[in-house]
C-alpha cells in the first residue's frame, strides 16, 4: 500500500520524503550550458512514473536549469503530475556569488523552470561573497520579501551552524524552516550541536549524503571495523524486514526527524528507494534498533565527503560525533 511520508514543516506546510530527486554533484557540470540529456530523460521518466509528490532538489551552483526546465515543460505538456505533486527546492550560491542578489536569481531561476513559484529556497552558505556586497542578514531579508510575494513559499538554509541562524533569528525574528547539512550516523553533527539545537527549535534538518556509510563502505574507502560493524547490522535489519540495507539507513534517517535528500544517475535506485518506504508505511524501526544504529554510527570516526564545501567545519571534528 503506497502511503507517501510527509514531514510537517513549523509552518505546517508538509515536504515529501523520501522521493527526492538531488541534481547536484553527481551531475557535475562545469557550464550551464554543457547540456546533460540524460539527467532531462531522468527527471522525466520520474515525473512520469514515480507514486505521489517528487522532490527535485536544485541550486544556482548546479547549473542543471536547462535540463530541469525542459524535464517540469514536458511533464506539464503531458499532464504526468500537477504543480502540487511537485516539490522544488532552488538555493541561492551565496558563497559563490553566481547571481548579484537572492531576487535576481530568483526571478531568473523561475524563467528557466517555467514556474510561477518554488516550494522552498535555502541560501546554500553561511559565507557571503564580499562582491555582493551583502552582509548574510540581507540576504535572509530578500528572502524573507520574496516569500511575501509568493515567489517562494517557504524559506530556509544550508550548511548553517547553531550561531549562524541564531544571527538570522535574532536580527529579523524570522526562523529557518529547514537547515540542509550533510548528515548521517557517521556526521551526526556537521558542527558543533547542529542536530540537537535543530530539533528542540523545530527546524528540520535535510540530510544530504543521508548514505554515506554505505557508499564508502561498499567502495572500498572505509575499511574500518566500526564501518564493517555498521554495515552488518544494517544487513541484519535488512534481513529482518526483507528490504535492502539501503532502506533501513532511510528508515533510520526519518525516524530520526530528518528527511534524506537523495540522488543517483539509475532511476531504479530511487524509485525502489521511495516505494520501499512508502509502500510499507508500517516498516518502522523499533526504538532499541533505531538507538543501536546511533550508537554504532557514533563509534566510527567523523566522515566527510564533502569538506571543500564546509572546511570551516573540519576543525570541529572532534564534536561531530556527539549527541
Amino acid at each position: 500500500m503506497f502511503k507517501q511520508h510527509f514531514f510537517t514543516l513549523s509552518n505546517g506546510n508538509k515536504i515529501p520524503a523520501p522521493s527526492t530527486i538531488g541534481t547536484g554533484s553527481i551531475y557535475f557540470k562545469s557550464n550551464e550550458e554543457d547540456y546533460n540529456p540524460s539527467l532531462t530523460q531522468f527527471l522525466e521518466r520520474s515525473l512520469k512514473e514515480l507514486k505521489g509528490v517528487i522532490h527535485i532538489d536544485g541550486a544556482d551552483c548546479y547549473k542543471t536549469y536547462p535540463e530541469t526546465g525542459d524535464a517540469l515543460k514536458k511533464n506539464f505538456k503531458e499532464g504526468w503530475k500537477k504543480r502540487e505533486e511537485i516539490w522544488y527546492t532552488d538555493k541561492f550560491d551565496s558563497k559563490g556569488g553566481r547571481s548579484p542578489s537572492p531576487k535576481a536569481h530568483i526571478n531568473k531561476a523561475l524563467e528557466k523552470l517555467d514556474l510561477e513559484y518554488v516550494d522552498l529556497y535555502l541560501i546554500h552558505h553561511p559565507h557571503v561573497e564580499k562582491s555582493l556586497n551583502l552582509d548574510i542578514v540581507d540576504v535572509w531579508n530578500e528572502f524573507i520579501e520574496l516569500q511575501k510575494e509568493g515567489k517562494v513559499k517557504n524559506i530556509g538554509v544550508s550548511n548553517f551552524s547553531v550561531k549562524d541562524i541564531e544571527n538570522l533569528v535574532e536580527k529579523t525574528g524570522v526562523k529557518p524552516v529547514v537547515n540542509q547539512i550533510e548528515w548521517n550516523p557517521f556526521l551526526f553533527n556537521q558542527s558543533p550541536g547542529i542536530y540537537k539545537y535543530c530539533q528542540e527549535n523545530d527546524i528540520l534538518i535535510e540530510a544530504y549524503g543521508p548514505l554515506s556509510p554505505l557508499v564508502n563502505y561498499l567502495k572500498g574507502t572505509d575499511t574500518s571495523s566500526e564501518g564493517a560493524a555498521f554495515k552488518s547490522y544494517l544487513d541484519e535489519l535488512a534481513k529482518k524486514y526483507g528490504v535492502t540495507n539501503t532502506v533501513v539507513l532511510l528508515a533510520y534517517t526519518i525516524s530520526m526527524n530528518v528527511l534524506p535528500v537523495t540522488t543517483s544517475t539509475k532511476f531504479e535506485r530511487i524509485q525502489d528507494a521511495q516505494n520501499f518506504v512508502n509502500d510499507h508505511p508500517d516498516l518502522k524501526l523499533t526504538k532499541e534498533e533505531v538507538e543501536r544504529i546511533t550508537q554504532l554510527g557514533l563509534k566510527h570516526d567523523a566522515s566527510r565527503r564533502y569538506k571543500s564545501w564546509t572546511d570551516h567545519y573540519t576543525e570541529y571534528e572532534s564534536q561531530s560525533q556527539k549527541i
